[in-house]
């Protein structure tokens, strides 16, 4: 054992190491004195060096000065004479450099210098300790390394979400507009304006420096699009185009690496390409002015006004074309007041009032635009004057959206975002509490170390010096650790969250703020120990008389009470997330997803080569039925929205907003759908003004008898009811079935496909030889409904993955604490096990006789984990349709499931203990 010795006994066993020959007299004229040479009276190569000689003089205590020169003299003759004086002169600098020890030291201010030397004593003590206790050491350690990785995962995933939008020169000039809608408790906020909007802005409201319309829903080219070169006949697939006016690259501060910002879009049919985007199709050269042809549409091809560099992942903005806007004629709403199908984008002045825009935009609507709305026929004028206004949303708040604003993009989870946060810090917690936990739990063996010390001349700051280093140094090593296992989990983690976060270690930053980290959770985690054991009295714990109980046991207690409270609670989240998610997948949807292939693409062919191509389709053997439709219940189909009314009722009731698609007389068949009243569409020329609708559209018009009865839609068409389908889920089930209406007509872009065979490779080999007959310079894309309808949920299915696997991981860290506290208490009861057991207690009595103390902090930590546990489950399904029942059972599982981890970790110290040869433990008695 390593142990600090005082003064007297370190100077007195230095001197006899450093001096074996007999000491010298009269030190202060030895330099120049003869009787200092050896007897032979000369010696080759002079005396000590002086400089050293010096040195030591300089920094050693006067009462040591005359022995201690005597004796390194002495020792020089001796060296020189047997073997060189080189060698004396090395040896003699190397002694004088060793004396630089606390107790030779001058003074206060040399003592506290080389204090700092200490740290050194103080590492080698603690690596000879963490050999030493191998397990512990691991566990103390690990855990720490676990904790950190977890931390240092999630707050990479915290700080990317909270990044977005945050890259702007005038980010606080930079917002979105949004309508809002408040009126006795209703309250809703949606991003979609008409497009005149934008003129009057720019005329009558100077707070607007810029102002920019975009469309990101599925319309014109928007989304997927095949695409070629001018001089190509093969057409590549590609994604992530969207329509925006030349405005948006300047609000947005979008670099162009070709072209200019105020001028790339200002031509009609113009459009501005990623930087990745034109090396792939016009590698090392500048495109501007080629074109591109979207869907073989040869007679509107695109010019490229510009080369953007690739939007940064940090911002909600995704994609790799912008199409402008400019001049745009075709399209709903791309002139008149009746649809609102833009999202706009402004930049203000520099020092605008956000509130008082805000209401300006009201005064101008009621001024310039209720006239115009009603000269086109908009209706509910009062509605809008009464109840509706506008929100400013800060370019910054888009990503997460906490305003719950309803848009066509996609978003981060803000709950999520701060939940994983939690954990974040729960695992930071724990793996700090199960330090402290670890390093009292071995106190006995070390409150013998600590006597020691004392009785030999350790100060308690001294032994709390020592202690914060040695925890400091755990903590450093758990940091590396740590950060080698978050740089390895990295890549997975990637693939959970659909991100492409990396590890900041070339920021200046980074490394200074790991290692402070380290060093300060190392001293609040060190702390505690370093107190408690410092205070042990000498004789006490020579003895093995330290106190533990009191205080100190309540504080532990309440330590793993806490551990284990988050562990039951995590583990209720994580069963309900699970049980939610397979209620998804599992749950009855109103159509057949299973079985159906849907061919995408057919934009790019004639309206006569689509008919032809269903035909030749319906003619493969295992093909028992096909559609020409663009809208699918599943993401990725086209999205379009119209208020209805009944028939004779729009100057008197309130719309209601309807999802409207179009379907030819075979969709319901194929999708597998149940008509509750009425009849299919068919082929007879009166069904073009039919329509069919959906229970949930059915109880918005309140019809006992819907079949017969016209609905008037905003544009002033009267539709004829024929039949109501049964409600499907056509969005997310996370979301209440929305009103849905059906008119006859066909898709351009999509087929869809019912297979009644298993046999699905013939089946699509046969597929891809029909279209090649009639597309051969495209290659053929198709996916399965069942795989997009789990696309749909993969967000879900991610976010799950991620809580469940960093739960997991905080009850690994929970265990590690009981773990401590089991060790620490069976290290407490050691020699009352082995009386016991040598007075004939059985093994399992031994056994529940220690577990007991554990069970109850358990089954306490239960009892106020299930309310939290319910209480947070209640808040993660709030907002969500379709959600489980959380009942009885769920959490009497957690209960269980965190029982039986808590029994199975504290079995291996127990155990171990009644199992033990008690003679070792009474050896001493």
């Amino acid at each position: 054992m390593e142990i600090a010795l005082s003064e007297k006994i370190v100077a007195h066993l230095f001197f006899l190491s450093m001096t074996p020959h007999k000491k010298m007299k009269n030190s202060k004229n030895h330099i120049n004195s003869e009787s200092n040479l050896p007897p032979s009276g000369r010696i080759k190569g002079g005396t000590p060096p002086r400089l050293a000689e010096k040195l030591l003089l300089w920094f050693l205590k006067d009462e040591l000065a005359e022995e201690v020169l005597g004796d390194l003299d002495e020792k020089f003759y001796s060296t020189a004479e047997k073997h060189s004086t080189r060698k004396a002169k090395r040896n003699y600098w190397f002694q004088v450099i060793h004396y630089l020890r606390p107790f030779a030291l001058k003074s206060t201010k040399f003592r506290n210098l080389t204090a700092t030397f200490m740290i050194g004593h103080f590492l080698k003590i603690s690596w000879r300790t963490l050999l030493r206790r191998k397990v512990f050491s691991s566990i103390k350690i690990g855990g720490f390394a676990i904790g950190i990785a977890a931390c240092i995962l999630i707050s990479l995933f915290v700080r990317h979400e909270l990044s977005y939008d945050k890259h702007y020169r005038h980010q606080e000039q930079i917002f979105r507009i949004a309508n809002q809608y408040s009126n006795a408790g209703d309250f809703g906020r949606w991003t979609n304006l008409q497009g005149p909007f934008k003129p009057i802005l720019e005329d009558y409201v100077p707070e607007i420096e810029l102002v920019a319309k975009t469309v990101f829903w599925k319309w014109g080219d928007v989304g997927e699009n095949h695409v070629r070169k001018q001089e190509s006949v093969n057409n590549i697939y590609e994604s992530g185009f969207f329509y925006a006016d030349p405005e948006l690259l300047e609000i947005l501060e979008i670099p162009l690496l070709y072209g200019d910002q105020k001028t790339a879009l200002s031509q009609p049919n113009s459009i501005v390409i990623s930087k990745s985007k034109a090396e792939k199709f016009f590698p090392g050269t500048n495109p501007v002015g080629e074109q591109l042809i979207l869907n073989d549409n040869s007679n509107q091809p695109y010019t490229i006004g510009g080369v953007m560099e690739d939007l940064p992942s940090t911002t909600h903005l995704q994609g790799d074309y912008i199409l402008t806007l400019k001049d745009r004629k075709s399209g709903p709403g791309s002139t008149g007041w009746c649809c609102s199908n833009y999202t706009f984008y402004i930049k203000t002045i520099a020092g605008a009032n956000k509130k008082a825009l805000e209401q300006k935009l009201v005064e101008i609507r009621d001024t310039y635009v209720m006239d115009l709305l009603a000269a086109e026929g908009v209706s509910e004028l009062d509605d809008m004057r009464n109840y509706r206004s506008f929100y400013l949303q800060p370019i910054a708040n888009v990503h997460l959206n906490p305003e719950e604003i309803g848009d066509y993009q996609q978003h981060g989870q803000e709950d999520l975002v701060w939940i994983f946060g939690g954990i974040a810090l729960i695992i930071l917690v724990l793996a700090c509490l199960n330090f402290i936990n670890l390093s009292t739990a071995k106190s006995i063996q070390r409150a013998k170390e600590v006597g020691l010390r004392k009785v030999v001349g350790s100060v308690r700051t001294g032994l709390i010096r020592q202690f914060l280093v040695e925890s400091i140094f755990y903590s450093l090593i758990s940091v590396i650790l740590g950060l080698a296992i978050a740089s390895i989990a990295l890549p997975t983690f990637n693939q959970l969250a659909d991100k492409t976060l990396v590890l900041p270690v070339n920021n200046f930053w980074f490394i200074p703020s790991l290692a402070l980290a380290a060093i300060i959770i190392g001293f609040i985690s060190g702390i505690y120990p370093a107190l408690y054991l410092s205070r042990f009295s000498p004789i006490d714990a020579l003895k093995g008389k330290t106190k533990t109980r009191g205080k100190n046991s309540l504080v532990r207690n309440g330590m793993v009470v806490f551990q284990f409270t988050a562990t039951v609670i995590l583990v209720i989240c994580s069963l309900v997330l699970h049980k939610q998610f397979n209620h998804y997948m599992n749950q009855s949807l109103g159509y057949e997803k299973d079985q159906v292939i849907n061919i995408l693409g057919l934009n790019t062919i004639e309206a006569s080569e689509r008919d032809l191509l269903k035909e030749e389709l319906l003619r493969l053997p295992g093909i028992s039925s096909a559609t020409l439709a663009d809208y699918l219940p599943v993401s990725g189909g086209r999205i379009t929205n119209a208020a209805f009314w009944n028939e004779g009722r729009k100057e008197l009731d309130p719309s209601f907003e309807a999802a409207t698609w179009r379907v030819d007389e075979d969709y319901i068949e194929t999708m597998g759908m149940k008509l509750t009243q009425g009849r299919n569409f068919t082929k007879q020329a009166s069904d073009s003004s039919a329509i069919i609708i959906n229970e949930s559209m059915l109880n918005q018009l309140l019809l006992d008898d819907p079949i017969g009865k016209q609905v008037v839609d905003m544009f002033n068409n009267k539709r004829t009811i024929i039949g109501v389908v049964k409600d499907f889920n056509f969005e997310s089930l996370a979301t209440n079935v929305r009103p849905l209406a059906m008119t006859r007509g066909k898709g351009f872009n999509t087929i869809s496909i019912k297979i009644s065979t298993n046999e699905l490779a013939e089946v699509t080999s046969s597929i891809g030889k029909t279209w090649d007959n009639i597309k051969p310079n495209q290659p053929i894309r198709y996916s399965f409904m069942d795989d997009r309808f789990e696309r749909m949920y993969t967000s879900l299915l991610k976010a799950k993955n991620i809580f469940i696997i960093f739960s997991i991981l905080s009850i690994t860290v929970a265990c590690l604490g009981l773990f401590a506290l089991s060790a620490y208490t069976v290290e407490q009861r050691s020699k009352e096990v082995s009386v016991r057991k040598v007075l004939g207690a059985s093994v399992s009595r031994l056994f529940t006789l220690l577990a007991k103390d554990f069970i109850k902090l358990i089954f306490i930590a239960i009892v106020i984990g299930i309310p939290v546990g319910w209480a947070l489950s209640e808040e993660i399904l709030q907002g969500m349709a379709n959600t489980i029942d959380l009942n009885w059972s769920i959490f009497l599982v957690s209960a269980l499931v965190a029982f039986g981890i808590a029994l199975f970790t504290i079995s291996y110290e127990s155990v171990r203990a009644a199992i033990a040869n008690p003679a070792e433990k009474l050896r001493s008695e």
